[in-house]
């Protein structure tokens, strides 16, 4: 014959699995949203682009006549500059 103590530990633990196999229910539920709305981070990245391999680099020369958009080596010498303020 069970106690009435018995049958409210029985109610308890039954209540306290229910609970728990809600929170699982909704984390799954909860993980399939997140794995749709962020699927694209999830993916593999394309291949790297092939304009890496077209465009030269520049030589430091290069680099400094294109900044002033001047040729340094045309520059006039005895004229004084203000670029390096």
């Amino acid at each position: 014959m069970r106690t009435a103590s018995s049958v409210s530990a029985e109610k308890f633990r039954d209540i306290v699995n229910r609970i728990g196999a809600a929170f699982r229910a909704q984390r799954e539920i909860d993980a399939q949203r997140m794995l749709q709305r962020y699927r694209h981070l999830l993916e593999q990245p394309p291949e790297i682009s092939r304009l890496n391999e077209i465009i030269p680099v520049s030589s430091e020369e290069d680099t400094s006549r294109n900044a002033n958009r001047v040729d340094p080596l045309a520059r006039a010498t005895g004229h004084a500059t203000f670029e390096r303020a």
